[in-house]
């Protein structure tokens, strides 16, 4: 059996770390040390022995690569680092042909600054040829960039760079690996690098990326093509508003989440609450885009931080309006209110022209007087209004895809252990995880998910306790990300729900790492 298929232990994206061979990986290989040795017929690396001569047709036109059970080495990563479209592209093909099936190892390139978005994009070995021969011409890394110095700093270099590796396994394990190489792109090439990826290969990246990770820290631009927050945004656009809330009221972001435990939102909410059934409140923000009020617990809207300074750059107005403005054409208001400050002035480009404007400052005693006044006047005896069951039809089908909603009629809520519960037939179908803004499959909603063949893991014949692993998967659908709610079955028969810990193709692959932290 192939050691690499037992002993990787986890993903995010396209990358992995784990052990291999009592090797901590993604790491740099010491080309002096037993572990890489290279003449003119072979190359060994960690005791995996390649012959030069048996060539392996690649997806890159003249490029080779070689590969066996546990490794697939490409070469001539100086070159194709010059060429960084070809590159990305080069490296997503190998990932959806290969899977996690290889380790992979891009030779001659250890560029620190280059290092964390190449993990990013699936690269697992690198030597320290490039630091040597950089050491040599008296260069030395520091987290500021590269300077110069009168002696050879080999030593101090590699540490740096291993430095690097090592808060990248960190990252990777904890599914913080973005928010690490947006911080550490200080290379031009990097940047490129992650660029074309996000722009390029959304898809191949988004099947993979987990559909939650403990925070966004969008300090930078590169933030806004985020796989997960394009995701968000592209489900967004199609999202159907619930039922009977027919006013909506436009409302600026907050840096406390989720909005409705600000001191902004607090304040407003205190003064229009006689309303509010009535209303759906959208928020406005960057760089999430759109936020409606059932959603603001949820990820990414829960989870992200972003510098406030009063000021909108080009790019994220286009955003905004281009997502307001295509949610609009999906959802029909009677009646459109934008309660915005002076700085979200530019939305109105993209508003009905028959919408009102309430600007300023939205705690201002006398701007929420005009609100509840505007609200009295548009809003009679006669007008519909919704509540938190239909809230909650709209978060099912926004979580789990528009093919939920024939289940969801003749159900009912209830409050249990300060729980939200979703009933039909007295029996439990999801349960309001209030921490995630989400809910949890039951045994008896799964089901649901068993006759549309969503979200299911095929296991062997065992009944799962409180972890399955990648070994005793059988098959998974193509779904399936990290951190999403997932069935377990067994020749068409349900034994047990969970969470995803992995994407559906690390679950097939992979031969140990949890793949599921079951429920029940």
């Amino acid at each position: 059996m192939s050691k690499i298929i037992d002993d990787i232990y986890y993903t995010m994206g396209f990358s992995t770390c784990g052990y291999y061979k009592n090797i901590k990986f993604p790491f740099i290989i010491d080309t002096f040390s037993n572990y890489y040795k290279n003449d003119d017929k072979t190359i060994d690396i960690i005791g995996n022995k390649f012959s030069k001569n048996i060539y392996y047709p690649s997806f890159l036109d003249g490029e080779k690569i070689i590969e066996n059970d546990d490794v697939l080495i490409i070469f001539n990563g100086i070159e194709l680092i010059q060429r960084p479209k070809k590159l990305v592209d080069f490296l997503v093909r190998l990932r959806n042909k290969y899977g996690f099936k290889k380790l992979f190892y891009l030779q001659g390139v250890s560029d620190p600054y280059i290092i964390p978005v190449l993990v990013y994009l699936g690269i697992n070995i690198f030597d320290d040829l490039y630091i040597r021969k950089e050491s040599q011409e008296k260069i030395k890394y520091n987290v500021a960039g590269k300077s110069h110095v009168d002696y050879n700093p080999l030593k101090e270099n590699m540490e740096f760079a291993n430095g690097i590796i090592e808060s990248l396994f960190d990252a990777i394990k904890d599914n913080t690996l973005r928010d690490v190489v947006e911080k550490i792109a200080v290379s031009s090439k990097a940047l490129e690098l992650l660029r074309i990826a996000d722009t390029g290969y959304y898809k191949d990246f988004s099947g993979f990326f987990p559909s939650r990770t403990p925070y966004i820290l969008a300090n930078s631009m590169e933030s806004l093509n985020r796989p997960d927050l394009i995701r968000y945004r592209n489900t967004i656009i199609n999202y159907r508003k619930p039922e009977k809330r027919d006013i909506a009221l436009i409302l600026p972001c907050s840096a406390k989440k989720p909005y409705s435990l600000s001191k902004t939102h607090m304040k407003i909410i205190n003064e229009i609450s006689n309303y509010r059934r009535y209303l759906h409140e959208l928020i406005v923000t960057s760089p999430v885009g759109l936020v409606p009020r059932e959603l603001e617990n949820s990820y990414p809207a829960s989870s992200y931080d972003i510098p406030v300074i009063g000021i909108w750059y080009d790019d994220e107005k286009n955003m905004m309006n281009e997502l307001l403005k295509n949610y609009l054409k999906n959802n029909h208001y009677d009646k459109i209110i934008a309660y915005i400050p002076d700085d979200l002035e530019f939305i109105k480009d993209v508003l009905p022209e028959d919408t009102l404007f309430i600007m300023g400052r939205v705690t201002d005693s006398d701007n929420l007087d005009v609100l509840k006044s505007t609200l009295k006047n548009i809003i009679n005896s006669n007008s519909s209004y919704g509540n938190k069951l239909y809230d909650y039809r709209a978060v099912l089908s926004f979580q789990f895809g528009e093919w939920i909603e024939k289940y969801l009629y003749d159900i009912r809520i209830i409050n249990n252990f300060h729980q939200d519960m979703i009933l039909k037939d007295k029996k439990i179908l999801f349960v309001y995880n209030n921490k995630t803004g989400k809910f949890t499959i039951t045994k008896e909603s799964a089901k649901f998910f068993l006759e549309n063949n969503k979200f299911n893991v095929a296991i062997d014949d065992f009944k799962p306790t409180s972890n399955v692993y990648s070994v005793g998967v059988r098959d998974a659908t193509d779904d399936i990300k990290p951190f999403d709610e997932v069935i377990l079955t067994y020749n068409n028969e349900i034994r047990g729900v969970g969470t995803a810990m992995m994407p559906y193709r690390a679950m097939i692959d992979l031969n140990k790492g949890i793949a599921v932290k079951v429920r029940s």
